[in-house]
């Protein structure tokens, strides 16, 4: 029975897939199973697969394309290990990212969910940007109130609550994670390991990203930080930054329903966020920041 659970969902990642794999495989901690979903992949993402000859990957299929929610409990569902690290098939791990996690979680057997900092990668896999988070347990707690603390591609978590809390929430398609960590969330029980175990890749292929998907994406994000006010125990200062965050996003479903020519409903929102945050949301207005879903984002090519 293998200690340790990596899941990783792909969907036509043949353009990263490889590199992704092999920092996994090569991982300096071994003693893990390598679950990886293929979620109905069209490119030659199978070939890649069938290229490997590894007795710790186990590989799922799906008939069908899935959310990623759907794909990534489907891997749950057959994980055998004590504990669940996540993997995207774009990212990169650390050689001891595993073995640093696994450690984190062993010496703090009260701890549900650990993760690290992150490196931005490129295409190409030059580094653009550092992003850390707090290692303190009780402003990791409060961060949740105002962003995701814990980048998905570099988390590991105890398999036994969250199959108790029956998975991913299926009711997210792209913000399952948060919504997660939102139930597993007590003061004491997240972890932040001060290193960067984890190279993120930010590319234009990515979901993430799509126009398309901007009103699903706006409206689970705040469904999601509505949830997260009422975590108990919050500082004063989370909440307030908190309903900040809250009416920036309403401002930013308020560009995306403009763009798609829902005015009224544009209007809606942008009042909502007025009511959260009024000169928060006036200073973005004036300065034209509401006007689109993904205000001043620049991605690497």
């Amino acid at each position: 029975m293998p200690k340790l659970s990596v899941l990783m969902s792909v969907l036509n990642g043949e353009a990263f897939l490889r590199p992704a794999i092999d920092s996994i495989l090569g991982q300096t901690f071994r003693d893990f199973e390598f679950i990886i979903v293929d979620n109905a992949s069209r490119d030659s993402t199978p070939t890649i697969l069938d290229s490997y000859r590894d007795d710790r990957i186990v590989r799922l299929r799906n008939d069908a394309v899935v959310s990623l929610t759907e794909s990534l409990n489907r891997g749950l569902q057959v994980a055998r290990g004590s504990y669940i690290a996540r993997m995207d098939a774009d990212d990169i791990a650390a050689p001891a990212r595993l073995a640093r996690q696994t450690e984190f979680l062993d010496v703090h057997p009260n701890v549900a969910l650990v993760a690290s900092h992150v490196r931005l990668i490129d295409r190409n896999g030059a580094a653009f940007a550092y992003i850390s988070r707090p290692t303190d347990p009780r402003e990791l707690y409060d961060a949740l109130a105002y962003c995701n603390p814990f980048a998905h591609s570099a988390t590991m978590f105890r398999r036994a609550p969250v199959v108790a809390l029956g998975g991913y929430p299926s009711n997210y398609q792209f913000a399952q994670d948060l919504a997660l960590w939102l139930k597993l969330a007590q003061p004491g029980r997240l972890g932040m390991i001060d290193d960067a175990l984890v190279d993120m890749r930010e590319h234009r292929g990515q979901t993430t990203f799509s126009p398309d998907l901007a009103l699903l994406r706006h409206r689970e994000s705040i469904a999601i930080f509505e949830a997260a006010q009422r975590l108990p125990e919050l500082s004063d200062k989370a909440r307030r930054l908190g309903r900040m965050n809250l009416a920036k996003i309403h401002c930013f479903l308020a560009g995306a329903l403009l763009t798609s020519g829902k005015t009224v409903q544009a209007l809606v929102e942008l009042t909502r966020g007025i009511r959260l945050a009024p000169m928060f949301c006036v200073r973005r207005a004036m300065a034209g920041r509401w006007r689109t879903a993904l205000p001043g984002m620049q991605l690497p090519d």
